[in-house]
Parts: C-alpha cells; structure tokens; sequence
C-alpha cells in the first residue's frame, strides 16, 4: 500500500489504491463519419483485445487520446473489448482514485510507484488495468455472472477527473513549488472510444452502462451519450461505490479545474451548475423507461477518506468525515428512491468497489460472489436489474445500515 506523506494522509492512499453485444456485426454507427478510430473489434465472440485509439475528429472537436502526462507518467491511452454471444453491451468504466488542485495532483499513481510513496490517484495506464486479471463481472466462465455472454467496452482511467474533464489544467506542487500541467481529459477520451463502439456494435438490444468508484461517476456523466448512440436498446446505469457526496464547495473546484463535462439535453444549458449530489437523480427522472442503480457498503472508506480530503486537504480532520459522508450516502438513496426507476444495494461493512471482483472476504472469496444484504445475494440482485420483468429488482440493505457508525479512524 502507498502511504500518504504520514497521519491521515496515509489512510488515504493505501484505501485510494484499492479504487484503484449479439453477434452484431462492424458498421455504420449514428456518429460514424468514415474516420476510424482504431482497428475493428472481431465479428465472432472471443477474448479480450486490446486497442490503441488515435486522434479524430468528432462532431467538430479535434480530439486526441491522452493520460494525465503527470510528471513522470507514461500519456498512452488504451482500451480493451470484447465480443459475447448475445446481442447485449456493457461499458465499464475503471475506478482510480482522483485530484484537483496542486497537492492532490502532485502524487500520482504510476507503475514507478513504490508502496512507500505517497499517491492518491492513477496518472496512468498500469500493467493491471487489464479485464483479464479480473473476476465479478469479467469472469466469463462464471455460472452466477449474469454478464458472462455480454459484450464488453473496458474504459482505463488515468486523468484524475473521474472521466468527466475536458482541460489542460496548470498547477503548483506545494511540495517543490514546480508548476507542472494535468491533461484531465477523461471526457475526450470516452468520445473517441464511444466513436469506435458505434462502428462496432449495431443495434444492441440491451446496454449496461457501469463503472466502480471513480469509474461509477463516468458511468453516470456519459450515460446520455451512450444512450444517444444506441436509442433502441433497453438500458440501464449501474454505479459501484461512488455515491456522488461531496462538501458543498466541490462542485466549484469541480467546474473550474477539471471543465466538468455534463450533457445539457439531461442538465440543461448551464449543465454543469448541476450538484454532483443530484447528477444521479436527475439522469433517472430524464430517462424514466431505464433502469439506474447503486452500490455502496455502509461504510465506505475509501469514499469517506476522499470526502474528508476534499473537506479538509491531505492531513484530515480525524473524527467527522465517515459520519458526515454516512449522513449524506443516506440522505441521498432516500432522495433518489423517490425516483420509481431506480433502486439501491447498500451491503455491510467497510469494502470499497464489488464488480471487478477485487474484493474479498476473510476466506478470500470475491465479494461479489459472497455478497449478500436481506437476504439477497448481489449476483441475484443484478440479474433482476438486467433482467425483461425486473422481479426482484428492489431497493436492499443490510439490518443495520440505516444506523450511524461510530468514526472507524
């Protein structure tokens, strides 16, 4: 685990580093004018394949696929696909902690980084971000995995904007005073791999669009566009621990250095004057023939360590952030419950992310074949959610998850 620059610091980032369709066949997607992206995806079902996308132009914007360029990264971008035996897509978008300011950006995550170096969140691709090193949803062979014959995008992460930025930002390192720049592109970037869907997959019947921790936000910030390109299908949003509660000054820091990206046909024309504690509310409300769902345990510490940094910079205050992020995890499921078409899985405990499998319980079974809240099991929980009827797709929790926990640090 990395370790943050001593006290609180180090929770923060050793629990950061665990953020860490048919056989349709390529053609002409409504986006797709002739220029191609990267190489095209195989017609038959199969493994996993790895591309590298270029530069193109989209809807008038020149874009270019990039990292972070964080000093000392590696800039290449990369995405992975794969083609399933039934007519159904997901796009998964990976998790990787964040920054957005001069001390948050300054220590990054890169295949250089030793366990001892402070670091909160991945500058670029690492040799691990590969959906084949995974289990949850990636385990193909998996009886219980109601993904196993999907078709699926794998969207990396390596701009510290959870996917959503569209800028060039210049900061300071407090640490050295060096000014240095951060491509936060995240945004950008999923245009041109959502380009190259649409010239390789026609007409999916159904489409998941999901993604763990900061990936669970570009799920919700690119789900309008993905819903755009594929207008036929029966869709639906899933976000694996990223709950969307943040102090009432992000959203500022948010808009300013990041260029937050929303859709205005969702948000309207001052799109990005939308909290990112209603973003997910919002979205369900515009498209109320979807389904849009959310998990989360009670006690989230990697979520509650980035509330607090957010709240109170690097060193943490130490006694109020879990119960401030717990307080505002449950108010937000009570307001968008309200929304008839979304539903939530709140589990126990204090494990961030379930989809990739990463994490285990005592035995050392992935937790998304284990997980269980009133009774249901998680893999059940998702079936009904992707499922024709939606029976037994309910709001879950665990007994006692409406209950305040006392500060865990």
């Amino acid at each position: 685990m990395h370790k943050m620059l001593g006290g609180p610091m180090g929770r923060v980032a050793a629990l950061a580093l665990t953020l860490a369709a048919a056989l349709v066949l390529p053609g002409c997607g409504g986006d797709d004018d002739g220029e191609r992206v990267a190489a095209p995806l195989p017609n038959e079902p199969g493994g996993w394949t790895r591309f590298v996308p270029q530069s193109a132009t989209i809807d008038g914007d020149r874009l270019t696929p990039t990292c972070s360029k964080a000093p000392g990264s590696k800039a290449d971008f990369h995405f992975w696909a794969r083609r399933g035996s039934s007519n159904k897509l997901a796009v998964f978008f990976e998790g990787g902690g964040a920054c957005w300011d001069g001390a948050t950006c300054a220590l990054p995550i890169t295949a250089a980084t030793r366990p001892t170096d402070p670091a909160l969140y991945k500058a670029e691709i690492l040799p691990t971000d590969d959906p084949t090193q995974y289990a949850g949803v990636f385990k193909l062979d998996d009886a219980a995995n109601p993904m196993k014959d999907w078709s699926i995008v794998y969207v990396p992460y390596c701009t510290g904007d959870i996917h959503s930025g569209s800028k060039t930002a210049s900061y300071v390192n407090p640490f050295t005073q060096q000014p240095y720049q951060i491509e936060h592109r995240g945004a950008d970037n999923f245009r041109l791999v959502l380009h190259w869907m649409q010239q390789n997959f026609v007409r999916p019947e159904q489409v998941l669009v999901t993604g763990s921790s900061a990936g669970a936000y570009g799920a919700t910030t690119h789900y309008p566009r993905i819903r755009t390109a594929f207008p036929a299908a029966r869709a639906a949003m899933l976000g694996d621990a990223g709950q969307g509660v943040v102090p009432a000054a992000w959203d500022a820091v948010r808009n300013a250095n990041w260029n937050f990206q929303l859709d205005a046909q969702v948000y309207g024309a001052n799109a990005q004057s939308t909290p990112t504690t209603d973003i997910v509310r919002r979205l369900a409300a515009a498209y109320p023939g979807d389904r849009f769902a959310q998990y989360t345990t009670a006690t989230d510490l990697v979520q509650i360590q980035f509330y607090d940094v957010q709240s109170n910079g690097l060193s943490g205050t130490q006694g109020t952030a879990c119960q401030a992020w717990t307080e505002g995890m449950l108010a937000g499921l009570a307001t968008q419950q309200a929304v008839p078409n979304y539903r939530s899985y709140v589990a126990a405990g204090t494990t961030h992310t379930l989809l990739r499998g990463t994490s285990r319980d005592a035995a050392g079974v992935p937790l998304f074949n284990r997980e269980a809240s009133a009774g249901v099991r998680f893999t059940d929980w998702l079936g009904a959610l992707l499922s024709d009827s939606g029976s037994g797709w309910a709001n879950r929790a665990c007994a006692d998850c409406g209950t305040l926990p006392a500060c865990p640090f």
